[in-house]
């Protein structure tokens, strides 16, 4: 490519996008460029019909198959903090929680964002967390952000991550083996995975199956500590320190297979059957104020996380001529864990544990029109059934019942029985008015009831209740699209999005509301109602995508406004025994996202993002108005740089991700701020026949900042610098 001719097209190739130039001045300004130099087509089905990326109206950042591993990306956490407008909160095994456009108060609440792998959901409706399936033989990721009400219902209240696997390949035999070994800074040993796939075709052209397994180990890199205060707590409880180096290394294995069936051209239908285990060895937390990675506990018994998942998904598609019938049914199965010293923060010789089981039934049946003309639209139908039962909360492990403030081992049992049944119908349809004009209208309409039968025992219990709760409603979504050229787009968008309710225990009138006004005393709030109604979110935003010096330049930008209205709040009354969950609070979300991807010579790429999220609260419920949402950076932003090149006549790449997260908080109560770090990551590899070698370094600066801050002076902090190297074998 002439670089000469880059430079001189690209004010013309600005000009023509924003602002409409003929497409005959916009040829002469690129003929001495290279057309063959151009960005790669990315198709996407976030609307649940196929569309390039550029075409799509909607702010959506995506990742290919080949950036997913010249980036070394296993996990949610080593992705979605450079996405513009996203904060991911990665508390270890099964405790993860994703944050998109400011919308999230806190941890352990429910989810805010869908989360999927293929067309089954790993967000569950009752529980706070979703499962990471790790990114192995992964075509695409897609990270939808603002409110998807209409296709994806509640819980994608401020966007959606979609993990997209590689499907079976009909026609050829194909597979990768590969086996990788890396150090952590302050580590307790070394890290190695093995991950293998293979591709077989059984019947060619018809039936094929696609197998991946997996095994990742990674060595923990804090030390538990003696500290005076721990040394004290001991003597009181009878339990001695905890001392012990490199705790919080963790293991998880998977294994995915698909089979693909393809008897005609009309019709196809895939299985998928997914498992993973994950386990954490202790905990990765740290005492914020001792710096690095230091960690105080009592030794009360052994401390750990475990979140395993079963995935079944069975996904079947039509041909009707005027388009597509698909059905996708999907169960979900899993069994969760964790247990940890209470003796970190308070001077109890006691754990407080959790186990929890999960099960899942989802089916969705859709028609994806196909009429070639300017009226099209996607409809479905959308059920679910899901269970949990949970046991926790804490248990006394000293080995001198004497020094037990309560007498009774366990103090505090709770068993949490939940079950929640929604059936929805859904639509979007589009209309073309004119070639450089379209139209989009959708809805959704939800019925649900939940039931949480609670039990309590122990000194510490309260007692047992049954909560319950039910509701219907719709949801809508309304969107204009400008093309005022094939590189242009131009979109307004109105949409909005919900969360399930839930039942809720109310406060006693006759000790929390004594002088009968109807309010809990001390406060502005009622004592509650026996149900919480959906909280919902409100969309409005513009944007565009620019296509740019023939397609060498993409630019996408949005910017937005989103009002959450009917917030779950607890209130506190002047009487300590009584509270309430009431749908008090309100928010406000504002900012704007940036994209770039830029090819500058036939070896050189550039990725460029930033976003400013201004989110604050809007009453005195939740906090003074206009005291900023916790959970969310104000800013963040991301460059990626990558160089092709040939050693020796062999492909080879290098590569540079450098990422910004800047300072939030989690929390009035919580002092001491999170994030405000920037992270330098490093891979270069080269491709020797079917023998594929690459090195990568990650946090290669070695920060150790707060990536989220807990109570009492606890939290994470970056994993340190890791160095490691991966030989591949493709067949």
């Amino acid at each position: 490519m002439k670089k000469t001719g880059l430079k001189q097209s690209l004010l013309a190739s600005v000009a023509a996008a924003v602002f409409g130039t003929t497409a005959g001045a916009q040829d002469a300004a690129t003929d001495d460029a290279d057309d063959s130099l151009v960005i790669e087509t990315i198709v996407v089905t976030a609307t649940k019909r196929a569309t390039a990326l550029q075409d799509t109206a909607a702010s959506i950042s995506a990742l290919g198959g080949e950036e997913i591993a010249n980036k070394s990306l296993v996990d949610m956490s080593d992705y979605l903090n450079a996405v513009p407008s996203v904060n991911y909160v990665d508390r270890g095994v099964g405790e993860n929680q994703i944050i998109i456009r400011g919308i999230g108060l806190g941890f352990a609440e429910r989810a805010t964002v869908g989360a999927y792998f293929g067309e089954t959901p790993l967000s569950n409706p009752i529980i706070s967390t979703s499962s990471d399936m790790k990114l192995v033989d992964m075509q695409r990721i897609e990270i939808l952000r603002g409110p998807q009400g209409t296709l994806y219902g509640g819980g994608a209240m401020s966007g959606a991550v979609r993990n997209i696997p590689n499907a079976p390949n009909l026609d050829e035999v194909e597979g990768r083996v590969s086996v990788e070994y890396s150090n952590t800074n302050k580590a307790s040993g070394g890290n190695g995975n093995v991950t293998g796939v293979v591709n077989v075709p059984l019947i060619d052209g018809e039936l094929a199956m696609r197998v991946v397994a997996y095994h990742f180990e990674n060595s923990g890199y804090v030390d538990l500590v003696s500290t005076g205060m721990m040394e004290a707590r001991a003597a009181a409880t009878g339990a001695p320190v905890a001392v012990k180096e490199g705790v919080g290394g963790n293991k998880y294995a998977g294994m995915r297979a698909s089979a693909l069936w393809r008897p005609t051209d009309k019709f196809d239908a895939t299985l998928m059957i997914a498992f993973q285990e994950l386990d954490e060895y202790g905990r990765n937390d740290v005492q914020i104020s001792r710096g690095g990675y230091e960690a105080t506990a009592l030794n009360t018994g052994k401390e750990y996380k475990r979140d395993n998942i079963e995935l079944y998904n069975l996904v079947m598609n039509y041909d009707v001529g005027v388009g597509t019938i698909t059905s996708s049914t999907s169960y979900v199965k899993g069994e969760e864990g964790d247990s940890s010293d209470l003796g970190r923060v308070i001077p109890w010789a006691a754990v407080g544990f959790s186990d929890l089981e999960k099960k899942g039934f989802v089916e969705e049946l859709r028609f994806t029109s196909d009429f070639g003309g300017p009226f099209e639209f996607t409809s479905g139908l959308y059920y679910e059934d899901f269970e949990s039962y949970e046991e926790c909360c804490w248990r006394w492990t000293g080995k001198d019942n004497s020094l037990n403030p309560f007498g009774a081992r366990d103090m505090r049992i709770i068993n949490t029985l939940s079950t929640i049944e929604q059936k929805a119908v859904f639509g979007e349809a589009t209309y073309e008015a004119a070639d450089w004009l379209s139209f989009t209208f959708g809805a959704r309409w939800f019925d649900y009831t939940r039931e949480d039968d609670i039990d309590e025992s122990g000194p510490l219990a309260a007692l047992p209740t049954v909560l319950e709760s039910s509701e219907s409603g719709t949801r809508f979504k309304a969107g204009i699209d400008v093309k005022p050229n094939d590189d242009t787009l131009i979109y307004g968008l109105w949409s909005q999005g919900f969360r399930l309710g839930l039942g809720a225990a109310t406060a006693s009138p006759d000790i929390c509301d004594t002088n009968g006004d109807g309010l809990m005393d001390g406060t502005q709030s009622s004592l509650g109602d026996a149900q919480l109604k959906s909280d919902t979110t409100e969309n409005f935003e513009i944007g565009g995508k620019f296509s740019m010096a023939g397609n060498r330049i993409q630019l996408n930008t949005a910017a937005y406004r989103i009002n959450w209205k009917d917030i779950p709040v607890g209130v506190l009354g002047a009487n300590p025994v009584c509270s309430a969950t009431v749908n008090g609070g309100e928010a406000r979300s504002q900012g704007l996202e940036v994209e770039a991807r830029l090819i500058l010579t036939d070896n050189f790429t550039v990725q460029l993002s930033g976003s400013y999220t201004d989110a604050e609260f809007r009453n005195n419920l939740l906090g003074a108005e206009g005291d900023p949402l916790p959970m969310s950076p104000k800013y963040n932003g991301y460059m990626g740089l990558q160089y092709d090149f040939a050693l020796a006549d062999n492909p080879s790449f290098m590569r540079a991700d450098l990422t910004y997260v800047g300072e939030f908080s989690t929390g009035n109560s919580i002092p001491t701020a999170s994030g405000g770090y920037v992270t330098l990551d490093l891979n270069a590899g080269v491709t020797l026949g079917d023998f594929d070698l690459k090195f990568y370094a990650s946090n290669i600066t070695n920060e150790d900042d707060v990536t989220i801050s807990f109570f009492l002076d606890r939290g994470w902090r970056l994993r340190p610098r890791t160095y490691g190297v991966q030989l591949g074998y493709s067949f």
